[in-house]
């Protein structure tokens, strides 16, 4: 990770996390697919698998979007210099927050 939170590029941040989780949840729905086709061929073993699997990267969105989120909001901190100012620390989180479901809400998720 960059020492210098403050060269992080944004747009490239956030376009970055919109790649990485659809990708993850593109092979969430791939394997629940596969896993109601593995069930409904009698593979019983096989689809509890690729539906532990599909929970499982399900998490994984989420884990990672957090961390995106955070790592979105200190880079965002360091290009306004919030530590200079008296804003309180909530609020300034809060405001990233606000930038981030913004910006991430100009393309809607597509279901499976």
């Amino acid at each position: 990770m960059p020492t210098d939170l403050s060269s992080i590029d944004l747009a490239t941040l956030n376009t970055a996390q919109g790649a990485i989780i659809a990708a993850i949840r593109q092979r969430c729905c791939q394997w629940e697919q596969e896993s109601a086709d593995a069930a409904a061929d009698g593979r019983l073993s096989n689809a509890l698998m690729l539906e532990h699997w599909a929970f499982a990267a399900d998490l994984l969105t989420s884990a990672v979007s957090a961390e995106i989120s955070m790592l979105f909001a200190q880079a965002l901190g360091a290009q306004m210099n919030w530590s200079s100012t008296t804003r309180s620390v909530n609020d300034q989180l809060l405001d990233a927050m606000t930038l981030e479901v913004a910006s991430a809400q100009e393309e809607p998720l597509a279901p499976c």
